[in-house]
């Protein structure tokens, strides 16, 4: 959940719940829109993501249409990693390193994958994905999309 301001860094301090407050807590700092234009470009690419894939937010729970993996199996729940496999009109294959460290992913789902997020990059562009490994910086999630 976003609030407002959120796309481009405003910060209400911690305070989640400001409905009361008229004052510096939760007025939008427009100039922020700007030293953070990098910030808010991904913000605009994640929203037109979302739109574009509707299996994301389908109105029936995920059930059979998710896989859950660990970095390199199985999940694995101490590891701080996990992956999952999305199906729908376009598969989807997101892995997310909780760690503090950067971890090899085994990609558990054959095929032809694009990187299309990694949070780690300044870089947006859409990449090929070549092999089954792909290294997850730390604190990082990253989203393949399967290629046609």
């Amino acid at each position: 959940m976003f609030s407002a301001g959120d796309e481009f860094l405003n910060s209400q301090r911690g305070n989640n719940n400001p409905y009361n407050q008229d004052n510096e807590t939760t007025w939008l700092d427009w100039s922020k829109l700007e030293q953070n234009r990098d910030i808010f470009q991904f913000f605009q690419r994640m929203i037109a993501f979302r739109k574009a894939h509707p299996a994301i937010g389908r109105g029936r729970y995920w059930r059979e249409a998710v896989s859950w993996y660990g970095a390199t199996g199985p999940v694995d729940f101490d590891s701080r990693c996990l992956a999952y496999c999305l199906r729908g009109a376009s598969d989807l294959y997101v892995m997310i390193n909780a760690f503090w460290e950067p971890v090899r992913f085994r990609i558990q789902q054959p095929g032809n994958w694009n990187c299309v997020v990694d949070t780690s990059r300044q870089d947006l562009a859409t990449k090929a994905v070549d092999g089954l490994d792909y290294e997850v910086a730390p604190r990082s999630v990253v989203v393949l999309e399967r290629a046609c």
